[in-house]
C-alpha cells in the first residue's frame, strides 16, 4: 500500500528565507512603548517573501499574536509588494502554551490552492516565531490540525522546520513532498526522510526521486548508498512498471557491502513505490537489462517493493 501521496505547490525558496533565520523581535522603546516584529510578504519585484519591522500594539501576548496577524493582511497589494494572506482566510482563534502558537482558521482555509497555502504557512511561522515569545507554530482548520496527504498532521513548526528549495517564480512550478528511503543507522533495513522539492512539472517525478537518492540523507544518522557518481540515462513509467536507466557509475562505484548493495536497489525501489502509479521497478545499466547487481540482488526482472526488507 502506498505510504504517501505527493503534493503540489508553487515553490518558496531557501534564498528568499536566507536572511530570516535568526529572531528580530524585541521590544521597543518609544512613545508607542509597543512591540516590534518582522512582517513578511511577497516582494513583488524578486518575488521572495520579505519583511518589514512594524510596531504593534501591546497587551496580552494573544493580542499580540492578532494584532500580528492584522498587520500581515492589511499588507497592501501593489506591484511592489504584497500580502502573503489571501482575502478571506480569518482565524477562529489562537492559543499560547510554553511558547507554542496555536492558530486556528476558518474552513475557507481549506480552499486555498497548495501554492497559496504554503506561502501563508511559511510567512506565518517567520512572522510569528519573530516574536520572542514564540518558539512553533501550530496550524489547525476548525480545531483539526493540517496533514499531509498521507494523512500524517504536519505538526507545529519552527523555522528549522521550514526547508525549501528554489525560487518563487513568475512561472508555474511544483513543490513535491517525496519519501526517500536511505539505509538505516544500524545497517539493518532501510529508513525514511521526507523531503520537499522544486520540480518543473515537465519533468517526471521519478526523475526527481532518484535525484535527490544520489544526493544522500540530509540526516546524518542515515546512510546513502547510490555512488554518487550514478546519472540517470532515461526514466519513464508503464503499466506500473517504472523503467530506470542508470549509467555504468552505478555499479563500478559500488564500493560498499553486499548489503550497501542491495540497499541502494531497494532504495530506488521502495522510494519509486510510494508513487501510486509504480508498482514494479526495471532497472537498466547503459540501456541494458544485466543479471545482478553486484552478484547480489537479481535485477534482471522487474522488482516489487519490500518495506520490511532487513540486511544481515
Amino acid at each position: 500500500m502506498k505510504r504517501i501521496n505527493i503534493i503540489c505547490a508553487v515553490v518558496l525558496v531557501m534564498s528568499m528565507l536566507c536572511s530570516c533565520t535568526d529572531k528580530t523581535a524585541e521590544i521597543m522603546n518609544g512613545p508607542a512603548n509597543g512591540i516590534g516584529c518582522s512582517i513578511y510578504y511577497i516582494d513583488g519585484a524578486t518575488q521572495k517573501l520579505s519583511s518589514e519591522k512594524m510596531m504593534l500594539d501591546n497587551g496580552t501576548n494573544e493580542d499580540v499574536v492578532f494584532s500580528a496577524y492584522e498587520k500581515m493582511c492589511g499588507i497592501e497589494n501593489t506591484e511592489e509588494r504584497h500580502s502573503a494572506v489571501p482575502e478571506g482566510i480569518d482565524t477562529n482563534y489562537i492559543k499560547i502554551d510554553s511558547g507554542t502558537l496555536t492558530i486556528d482558521f476558518k474552513p475557507e482555509y481549506y480552499t486555498l490552492s497548495s501554492g497559496d497555502e504554503l506561502t501563508l504557512r511559511t510567512a506565518a511561522v517567520y512572522t510569528f516565531t519573530s516574536l520572542d515569545f514564540i518558539d512553533y507554530v501550530y496550524i489547525t482548520v476548525c480545531g483539526e490540525p493540517l496533514r499531509r496527504t498521507n494523512g500524517q498532521a504536519i505538526g507545529k513548526l519552527g523555522v528549522k522546520d521550514i526547508i525549501t528549495d528554489g525560487n518563487i517564480s513568475a512561472e508555474p512550478t511544483n513543490y513535491e513532498i517525496l519519501t526517500l528511503y536511505f539505509k538505516s543507522a544500524d545497517d539493518k533495513g532501510l529508513a525514511t526522510e521526507i523531503r520537499e522539492v522544486e520540480v518543473n512539472p515537465n519533468q517526471p517525478i521519478e526523475r526527481y526521486i532518484i535525484e535527490q537518492l544520489i544526493k544522500g540523507p540530509e540526516n546524518t544518522d542515515i546512510k546513502g548508498v547510490i555512488p554518487s557518481d550514478t546519472k540517470i540515462r532515461e526514466i519513464s513509467t508503464a503499466d506500473g512498471i517504472c523503467y530506470v536507466d542508470l549509467s555504468s557509475d552505478f555499479v563500478t562505484k559500488q564500493i560498499g557491502s553486499p548489503s550497501d548493495a542491495k540497499a541502494a536497489v531497494y532504495s530506488i525501489v521502495n522510494s519509486l513505490g510510494e508513487m501510486e502509479s509504480v508498482n514494479k521497478v526495471q532497472f537498466l545499466i547503459e540501456g541494458e537489462k544485466i543479471e545482478r547487481y553486484k552478484d547480489g540482488v537479481d535485477i534482471s526482472k522487474p522488482i516489487e517493493p519490500n518495506y520490511d526488507i532487513t540486511f544481515e
